[in-house]
């Protein structure tokens, strides 16, 4: 009876639900266009690698009832920089690092901004990521690194059993991450944080210290995503993931993270980057412009945050009473 209940639970859940839709949508892609095909099927794993790992670091902060929009930029950084070491002739152990920590100081940097100055999340990253635009300009080679060294790209070519190495990294770093959430005392800071932050202070819990550590996780997140990211192609430009917070933002939202915190679950995060990127490579298949992509994003975006935000139950019962249901 137990075993019952518990996948009713299950099937009741909002990632059972949206785990479903994208397994539709990902079956009707397969069968309609050639995303099928085995360069296809890599490509789109490519894809969900870099956005899985950058919205695992969104979804951190939104649970402590922040955000980071220079997300974009900070990864584009990253990989710049990561990129401009390699073709200096440094290697994996170098440039890897390199990008991490630069995820980390910009990340770092946010952090330090909201706890310390008390400057709105939004505010703070928005002004941050407007920073990193006029930084673009002063990057050695103007910010673009072309013809970038093999073994740069060794990661991002690297195949393992057919599956894209990219993919079979950024899984494990999901997983690792959920162990972390449901088992560390920190994961439950977050949450207290988030849903209530004076009844967070009166725990003992340290606000401050919780939303700066989240931020330099996430920082760490963002440079691994740079890697998985930016390894798969010839030529990394540093603005070339301009806006890309908003992908991040998508997947997290769509996942079921609360905008006001609190709320937020690295599994509906995974289903939302499938999703996003699967929705991206529909798009392209289907042929729409660039334009109904953004447009698509936003209204996904209404959505997501609709159906997390409002209680359906609480306006069905005001309806009833309205109507004398």
């Amino acid at each position: 009876m137990k075993r019952k209940n518990g996948m009713l639970e299950i099937v009741k859940t909002r990632e059972f639900a949206l785990g479903v839709f994208t397994l539709g949508v990902f079956f009707i892609l397969y069968s309609t266009t050639n995303f099928g095909s085995v360069v296809g099927l890599q490509s789109y794993a490519k894809d969900v690698a870099y956005i899985l790992v950058a919205s695992i670091g969104m979804t951190l902060l939104f649970i402590t009832g922040n955000t980071d929009l220079s997300m974009g930029t900070t990864l584009g950084l990253a990989g710049y920089f990561a990129a401009y070491f390699a073709k200096g002739g440094s290697h994996w152990y170098v440039f890897i690092p390199v990008a991490i920590a630069v995820g980390v100081v910009f990340s770092g940097i946010n952090g330090v901004i909201v706890v310390l100055f008390k400057v709105p999340a939004m505010v703070a990253s928005l002004a941050l990521m407007t920073v990193h635009m006029g930084l673009f300009t002063l990057l050695p080679l103007g910010g673009w690194v072309e013809n970038v060294p093999r073994h740069f790209t060794t990661v991002g070519y690297a195949l393992v059993v057919g599956v894209p190495l990219v993919f079979v990294i950024a899984v494990a770093l999901f997983l690792a991450t959920l162990v972390f959430m449901k088992f560390t005392r920190f994961a439950k800071k977050l949450y207290a944080v988030g849903g209530n932050y004076n009844a967070a202070i009166l725990a003992g819990i340290s606000p401050a210290g919780t939303i700066l550590y989240a931020y330099l996780i996430s920082g760490v997140l963002i440079g691994v995503a740079s890697i998985l990211l930016n390894t798969t192609k010839q030529m990394v430009q540093a603005n070339s993931s301009y806006g890309m917070e908003m992908v991040f933002i998508t997947a997290t939202v769509v996942g079921g993270a609360s905008v006001n915190g609190g709320r937020g679950g690295l599994v509906g995060t995974a289903i939302g980057s499938f999703f996003y990127a699967l929705l991206t490579r529909a798009m392209i298949f289907y042929g729409f412009q660039d334009y109904y992509s953004y447009a698509f994003q936003g209204v996904i975006i209404l959505l997501a945050v609709l159906a997390t935000e409002i209680d359906f139950g609480r306006v069905g019962r005001r309806l009833r009473t309205a109507f004398g249901g």
